[in-house]
């Protein structure tokens, strides 16, 4: 292979197959790919970092959660409430007794939330409540608590009965929402515990899937089949009693099955029974594609723990693709603030109506959010190919082993951004062009949900949907293995494409099998290691510290703090088995090239070697 290298910009040089080689110098068989596609990704995101500065000068993000008062004023942000960032509710004695009535539809902007003080109590808010009630004398103070930007009644005391009377006025989903985001700034501990303790449970399940893939799989179908009899049985045994379990208005929901429930039992349970009947034969008939499937996932696993590097990546992909997310979820939320604002009568509810010049910069904001987190995925899938196929063409040594470096994926990420942002960045531009049609057709369907439901708009639709569906999760599955045959070849990503489709063409059936094994797995490791996650953050949640009122770190939703635990384990989790799905369907490839030119996949691993041996 020559050496000879471009820079940003250059025409791609042909490439001379010579695997046979000894020593085989991947890097240098590079060069760069669809530079204009590079060029216009570059301005792209020049527009977009400019569009982005002047956000952070026009739009406030404040006002799409800080208190609205009666006239409309956002406290803490707008003239006049500058210095005032709290939203108070003025309250007075109930007309029937025994409690307080809460005047929703005047709030008030106040510099701090009464704590029970003699101060606060009757000097913080009482001129502002007289001013919206005409009435001082009629004003009572009570004590609250501070829920981000919002002074909510003490729920530690019982004022008279407060907190149900401030429940059934106020907007009880909102409440809930300032309660739950209240308890998360304490908890950060659980949260930093749950990120750890999602990270040592995916390097363990990456170790059992090194050793015991097929035993795994096999157990998922075991459970698959036994839950399926089990449901089954319980369906066929409680045929026609089922509906009188449920509540009067469940039967009512379930109307249309009188006289029919028995039948529709017994038809159900029959489906359990065929589903496992199916998981029996699958079995049968599959033992030896399951067989190949999980020992591939094996050999992968084993060529990640081989590079260590490799290890690293999802953890590296987990901070870096989280942390583009959050500034560009900030720069929607301060675009979407630009736009004209309509509040509610209670304070917290607002309403957002952007013009036609906002809904276009919406439009190209949107695209280029999702442009740059599939750029980003795209680079990380590059990375893991090209680490993954350097060790592949890797030759033996004299003791049988791959001498592999220590940073592959470096070299990998530099091999993208030097020859191959332009290609990387037009396959991503198609996801994310997909991604947003997607969006704008579910847009479509609300609309016309709300505005009566045309049933032949909405089968049309329906189909649109279904397309655009389909062809974006081919366009995935076809984009990773491009970035493969990328990583191998230095094609274009047109040509990648093309020569990708030829190649999972030739192995569609090993392919097919592979991407249910690595499903399996996917879907059995990230429940595992999201209920172990969850069940911790809970416990420790609801115990100690975090359980006492009186303490700083209490906190008051655990529900809430298990939730976003959950979602933390499930972003590492996914992490974990996606590196696994293209570390085995890059051995799959390059093993499949192999075979297409006559080599005999004679520097594959040992382990593949054998399996398809075998």
């Amino acid at each position: 292979l020559g050496s000879s290298r471009c820079g940003v910009c250059g025409m791609k040089r042909d490439l001379v197959d010579n695997h046979e080689d000894e020593y085989y110098d991947l890097k240098s068989s590079h060069s760069c790919t669809d530079p204009l596609c590079c060029l216009l990704f570059v301005g792209a995101l020049l527009g977009f970092g400019n569009l982005y500065g002047s956000l952070i000068v026009t739009g406030n993000v404040g006002k799409l959660y800080h208190g609205i008062d009666w006239g409309g004023r956002v406290c803490g942000l707008d003239t006049g409430v500058e210095e005032k960032p709290y939203l108070y509710w003025c309250a007075s004695a109930s007309a029937s007794g025994g409690g307080l009535h809460f005047n929703t539809q005047k709030p008030v902007c106040v510099a701090s939330c009464p704590d029970g003080s003699l101060t606060s109590m009757f000097f913080n808010m009482n001129a502002e409540c007289a001013l919206v009630s005409g009435s001082l004398s009629q004003m009572l103070s009570y004590k609250t608590q501070t829920l981000g930007h919002y002074c909510i009644p003490d729920t530690s005391e019982d004022q008279g009965g407060t907190s149900q009377q401030i429940a059934s006025q106020l907007n009880d989903m909102g409440t809930f929402a300032q309660q739950a985001l209240g308890s998360l700034p304490a908890a950060w501990p659980l949260m930093v515990g749950a990120f750890a303790c999602s990270l040592v449970l995916g390097y363990l399940y990456l170790v059992m899937l090194r050793h015991c893939a097929e035993a795994l799989i096999y157990l998922s179908i075991g459970l698959c089949t036994l839950g399926s009899l089990a449901l089954g049985a319980y369906l066929w045994l409680n045929a026609g009693t089922l509906l009188q379990g449920m509540d009067r208005g469940s039967r009512q929901e379930a109307s249309g099955l009188t006289g029919h429930e028995e039948l529709a039992t017994k038809v159900a349970a029959i489906v359990c029974f065929g589903l496992a009947a199916l998981l029996v034969f699958m079995v049968q008939c599959l033992s030896h594609s399951i067989h190949v499937a999980s020992a591939c996932v094996e050999v992968a696993c084993e060529v990640l723990f081989e590079m260590p590097s490799l290890l690293l990546a999802p953890i590296v992909k987990v901070f870096v693709k989280g942390l583009a997310f959050l500034v560009l979820l900030f720069g929607f939320l301060l675009l979407y603030s630009t736009c004209e604002m309509t509040s509610g009568e209670d304070g917290m509810l607002r309403h957002f109506s952007p013009d036609d010049n906002q809904k276009l910069t919406l439009l190209f904001y949107l695209i280029m959010a999702i442009w740059i987190l599939a750029f980003i995925s795209a680079v990380y899938q590059f990375m893991v190919a090209y680490s993954v196929v350097e060790y592949y063409h890797t030759p033996f040594d004299h003791g049988g082993d791959k001498d592999v470096g220590c940073c592959e994926v470096l070299e990998g990420l530099q091999v993208a951004l030097m020859y191959h942002p332009g290609s990387l960045a037009f396959g991503s531009l198609l996801i994310a062009l997909l991604s947003v049609l997607q969006k704008i057709i579910e847009y479509a369907e609300r609309q016309n949900q709300v505005a009566g439901g045309n049933r032949i708009v909405a089968c049309l639709l329906c189909i649109a949907a279904c397309l655009v569906s389909c062809c974006k999760d081919m366009l995935q599955r076809v984009s990773r293995c491009a970035y493969i045959d990328m990583a191998i070849t230095s094609n274009n990503f047109c040509d990648a494409s093309q020569q990708a489709l030829g190649t999972i063409a030739a192995m569609a059936a090993s392919l097919g099998i592979l991407t249910g094994a690595t499903f399996v797995f996917s879907v059995f490791g990230v429940i595992s290691i999201c209920l172990c996650c969850g069940a911790f953050t809970y416990h420790a949640a609801s115990t100690g510290a975090f359980a006492d009122a009186s303490s700083e770190s209490f906190i008051e939703s655990p529900v809430a703090v298990t939730v976003a635990a959950l979602a933390i384990s499930a972003l590492v989790a996914f992490a974990f088995m996606d590196i696994v799905d293209m570390a085995s369907d890059s051995l799959l490839y390059c093993y499949q090239m192999d075979r297409q030119r006559g080599t005999g996949g004679k520097k594959a691993p040992r382990a593949l070697q054998d399996l398809f041996a075998s």
